[in-house]
């Protein structure tokens, strides 16, 4: 199964392409470090292809250009998993993620804490706001929580434990 989405806006071009059933392939430019992290530890975790090209008008921050990426490859989701439910826990470092998502009823609820204003180029403020698009443009609850260990730490946890569970509800669709 293989999906692909393109979103152009004033401030964003985005480009994602998916297979579901892939071997790990993964080509993200995003021109957002972390962004690219998250992307990669959620195809990773999921087993997923997935190519994003991303171009967006950093100079006025990430905003943009992590919710247009978060609403892009959420559609593209959408487009190929229309139900299914799935979760995992993952650690990373000293931290711990837990994630569940169920297909077909969109939602969203985190809880965890990043105090950091920045990192790896992306405003931590932007980083529910990314979950919470994928969640309701992807057409899917989604329930991500993690302690312990340091921000990155933490982020990369609930990145692959968020793949993990995609990639259950994937097979339980």
């Amino acid at each position: 199964m293989s999906a692909s989405r393109k979103r152009e806006t004033k401030e964003t071009s985005i480009e994602v392409i998916l297979e579901i059933e892939g071997k790990g392939l993964i080509q993200v430019d995003t021109g957002i470090e972390l962004l690219d992290e998250i992307l990669s530890a959620m195809a990773i975790g999921a087993g997923f292809d997935l190519t994003v090209k991303a171009r967006g008008d950093l100079e006025t921050g990430d905003h943009h250009t992590t919710e247009d990426t978060a609403i892009t490859f959420g559609s593209t989701l959408a487009e190929e998993i229309k139900r299914g439910i799935g979760s995992s826990m993952v650690p990373s470092g000293q931290a711990l993620a837990a994630a569940a998502v169920r297909f077909g009823e969109p939602g969203y609820q985190g809880n965890f804490v990043l105090q950091s204003h920045t990192l790896g180029g992306m405003s931590l403020e932007n980083f529910s706001h990314f979950l919470r698009a994928l969640a309701y443009n992807g057409k899917f609850n989604m329930f991500i929580s993690a302690e312990g260990g340091d921000e990155l730490s933490r982020i990369e946890a609930m990145s692959t434990a968020l793949g993990r569970a995609i990639k259950k509800a994937a097979r339980d669709s």
